[in-house]
């Protein structure tokens, strides 16, 4: 069975001393970090565990690739 890639658009805002990852294709999926890094990872995190819950509730497999552009 060949996976499916998936592509999510995630943007990047900076709030006080916290940057915060918003994957738009999913309206209130985010998550935050200290450095930009830290909160696209935390983002590819919060994506994962969704599609996890999306597994276990009866959806497709999907590779996920996180594209981000400066």
């Amino acid at each position: 069975m060949e996976k499916k890639l998936l592509r999510f658009h995630v943007t990047l805002h900076r709030a006080a001393d916290v940057y915060i990852a918003r994957i738009v294709e999913f309206p209130g999926c985010m998550a935050r970090g200290a450095s930009e890094v830290e909160a696209i990872e935390n983002a590819r995190l919060a994506l994962r565990e969704f599609l996890s819950v999306s597994l276990l509730l009866g959806a497709e497999p999907a590779l996920v690739q996180v594209e981000i552009s400066a």
